[in-house]
């Protein structure tokens, strides 16, 4: 028994290494896989490469993409159909399917995207968020060749752990610029004591930080400001009464006003008393 079963094994291995005579044309292999589709001995799809010399299964294309998104963290599907040689049609279906399987992945404008992606670009984002205290979503979004609104989407799940600083109008700002602007609102409105609009207060502002910083300096937005100062109000680090949420009216200039108010009023009540008192009964408070 054992010798017949060695003697099977040897005449498989030289039936393994043994060169066919016959070999089989591109167009033979088409119309053999054809025939096997037909008598439904492949019942699985086979898509054809841009040669159209090879075949490949759905499945193998969707794993293709899988890898290259892994490799890459972002790519185009024009890309993705240049290197994988597979017409944009079938990767634009496969990449569909996915995305669709796998929630830490997106495809957006064409591209599919990663999350590990992200925090490797949000985390170069913070770089240099601290190195240059403020960073425009614009300038990111032109970097990135993406809408603003993705970046914003993008950034604020990430605000506070990968990204440690403020989004305001547009802009991100370290928290040590922050707490310096919100020390520049407080002593600005602090040291106002008559009405004012705020709206001049935050220009004036704006001038002083372009004094210190030049024309490169951070730029920041009035909504800024206003944001800062809402807070502050709230926070009773700052006192007094907004209108229209632009006209502002300190709390030391209503005090001053109820003061004048009080001294009008004595001395109003001192006039009308003396006049009383003279044109009364009484010779001593006449006779002065």
């Amino acid at each position: 028994m054992d010798a017949e079963l060695l003697e099977l094994q040897r005449q498989l291995e030289a039936a393994q290494s043994a060169r066919s005579s016959v070999r089989l044309s591109e167009r033979n292999v088409v119309e053999l896989v054809q025939k096997l589709q037909e008598r439904g001995l492949i019942d699985f799809e086979l898509l054809h490469t841009v040669s159209g010399k090879e075949y490949i299964t759905s499945d193998h294309l969707k794993h293709e993409i899988k890898v290259e998104i892994k490799k890459r963290g972002r790519a185009s599907l024009v890309d993705l159909s240049d290197t994988l040689g597979v017409d944009l049609y079938h990767i634009e279906r496969q990449a569909q399917k996915v995305v669709t399987e796998d929630p830490a992945l997106m495809l957006i404008n064409a591209e599919i995207m990663s999350q590990s992606y992200w925090d490797t670009v949000t985390e170069e984002i913070n770089e240099k968020l601290q190195e240059r205290s403020q960073i425009a979503l614009a300038e990111i979004a032109a970097q990135l060749h993406i809408g603003s609104e993705l970046v914003l989407n993008i950034l604020e799940p990430r605000l506070g752990t990968i990204v440690h600083g403020r989004l305001e109008g547009g802009q991100l700002y370290t928290p040590a610029y922050v707490s310096r602007i919100t020390a520049m609102v407080r002593g600005a409105t602090r040291g106002l004591t008559v009405p004012t609009n705020l709206p001049s207060v935050w220009n004036s502002l704006q001038q002083q930080l372009q004094e210190m910083h030049g024309a490169n300096g951070v730029s920041v937005e009035g909504s800024f400001f206003q944001s800062i100062f809402v807070a502050l109000l709230k926070e009773g680090a700052v006192l007094g009464s907004v209108r229209a949420g632009v006209h502002w009216t300190p709390a030391v200039y209503l005090l001053m006003l109820k003061r004048k108010a009080l001294m009008h009023f004595f001395h109003r009540t001192l006039i009308l008393g003396t006049k009383y008192f003279r044109n009364s009964q009484f010779p001593s408070l006449n006779s002065t």
